[in-house]
């Protein structure tokens, strides 16, 4: 089937465009995040504060009192309880998320509220993202170790060819790393597509298309870096207007009731600003995940009506 890596770019837009309610029901869900963690961080700051200022208390210090330490897990504790609970909720909303839009471009016809579901589309989805980001990692991992080893060995010999040796080895490790990632891109498609956990079929599908797909992949990222800039200009006056200066941020400020009133969900324009970045976040979402969807309905030919004899 034909394949363009320039119309699939755009299937996000497409997809909102034919379902605008998808990108209510994507932002609606992501608020609902945007506001819990807004109520997590207030909760969490107070503690935050003492576990920093007391964890700086004990360095250098060879052997602190048992009492210090007991009161310095205790406030990890109250930072994880007040915080944990978001992880898995992150967790669930990215899956949902992922298949909604993955259902919205396979199968436009499909009901929920955005193509909004909780079932084992959704499970799927989770197992193969999980699967592919702890590959991810021990990928990065092997690479870092096989540059370090061959930087070492670069220094200890001190000789160009080992140092040009060494500079190879970094760039071959970059471009499997590509190769991978390019060749296992529509693993979640094919998952939501055939209903089954679909890791490695990826290969089958994407085999003689690399290059159109990673230039699909990178025209996809230039329009995510552009829906950021443009928003931006949106975002940054409401976070002015909130007290969210993201450059206070780690600047060393211990007054809590300053950093609380960056979370405070009494501010409406604390509410302003997060409504505002769920839509831009849904819209984010639709144009990144989307084109990935297409191309997969585009190369198998997904939905096409089968040919009369």
């Amino acid at each position: 089937m034909s394949f363009s890596a320039t119309e699939a770019t755009f299937e996000g837009f497409r997809l909102v465009r034919r379902n605008p309610l998808a990108l209510v029901a994507w932002a609606l869900l992501y608020a609902v995040v945007s506001v819990a963690s807004l109520f997590a961080m207030s909760r969490a700051v107070g503690p935050l504060i003492r576990v920093t200022e007391m964890a700086e208390a004990m360095e250098g210090v060879t052997s602190p009192p048992q009492a210090d330490v007991a009161a310095l897990f205790q406030a990890m504790g109250e930072v994880f309880l007040n915080m944990g609970w978001l992880f898995p909720l992150s967790i669930v909303v990215g899956a949902m998320l992922a298949a909604a839009v993955a259902r919205g471009v396979l199968t436009p016809n499909a009901g929920g509220f955005g193509y909004l579901k909780l079932g084992m589309d959704e499970v799927r989805v989770f197992v193969v993202t999980l699967v592919l980001s702890l590959l991810s990692m021990v990928l990065l991992m092997l690479l870092v170790f096989a540059v370090g080893i061959a930087a070492g060995i670069a220094q200890a010999s001190g000789t160009g060819i080992a140092v040009l040796a060494a500079v190879i080895v970094g760039l071959a490790g970059v471009a499997l790393a590509i190769w991978l990632a390019v060749r296992l891109c529509l693993a979640v498609p094919i998952t939501v597509a055939e209903k089954r956990i679909a890791i490695f079929d990826s290969f089958a599908v994407t085999r003689g298309r690399f290059w159109p797909l990673l230039g699909m992949i990178i025209l996809t990222g230039v329009m995510v870096i552009i829906i950021g800039v443009l928003s931006s200009i949106i975002t940054m006056p409401l976070g002015l207007m909130s007290g969210l200066e993201p450059w206070s941020f780690g600047s060393g400020s211990t007054d809590i009731e300053a950093m609380q009133a960056r979370f405070d969900l009494s501010n409406p324009w604390v509410i302003a600003s997060a409504v505002v970045e769920a839509v831009v976040y849904a819209l984010t979402v639709g144009v990144l995940y989307a084109p990935f969807a297409a191309a997969y309905r585009d190369i198998t030919g997904w939905g096409a009506p089968a040919p009369t004899a």
